[in-house]
């Protein structure tokens, strides 16, 4: 599976890990947020933004980064839709 790390403040090991490989729509797979058992406080308390807590357009991890709609990685992906920590749907442009 494929995975993506992100910074933390926290000294957590945080990363996007991709779910399966099933697409739910043509180049968009689920993926969903992960950290090391430490620090798994840093999910705990994940703040959700957005105008209802049902179709959040970002989510911030305690020590972050911050994830929104529309946020690139590698020059690769794109998340597109945010539905949880365990259910962030991001697009592969496939420019790797």
């Amino acid at each position: 599976m494929k995975e993506i790390k992100l910074f933390n403040r926290d000294g957590a090991n945080l990363k996007l890990v991709q779910k399966h490989l099933k697409e739910i729509e043509p180049h968009i797979t689920e993926w969903e947020l992960q950290v090391d058992k430490k620090h798994k406080y840093v999910l705990e308390f994940c703040r959700y933004i957005g105008d209802n807590f049902l179709e959040p357009k970002a989510i911030d991890p305690s020590g972050g980064p911050m994830l929104s709609l529309g946020d690139e990685f590698e020059n690769r992906y794109k998340i597109v839709k945010i539905n949880g920590i365990n259910n962030i749907w991001i697009s592969d442009n496939g420019n790797n």
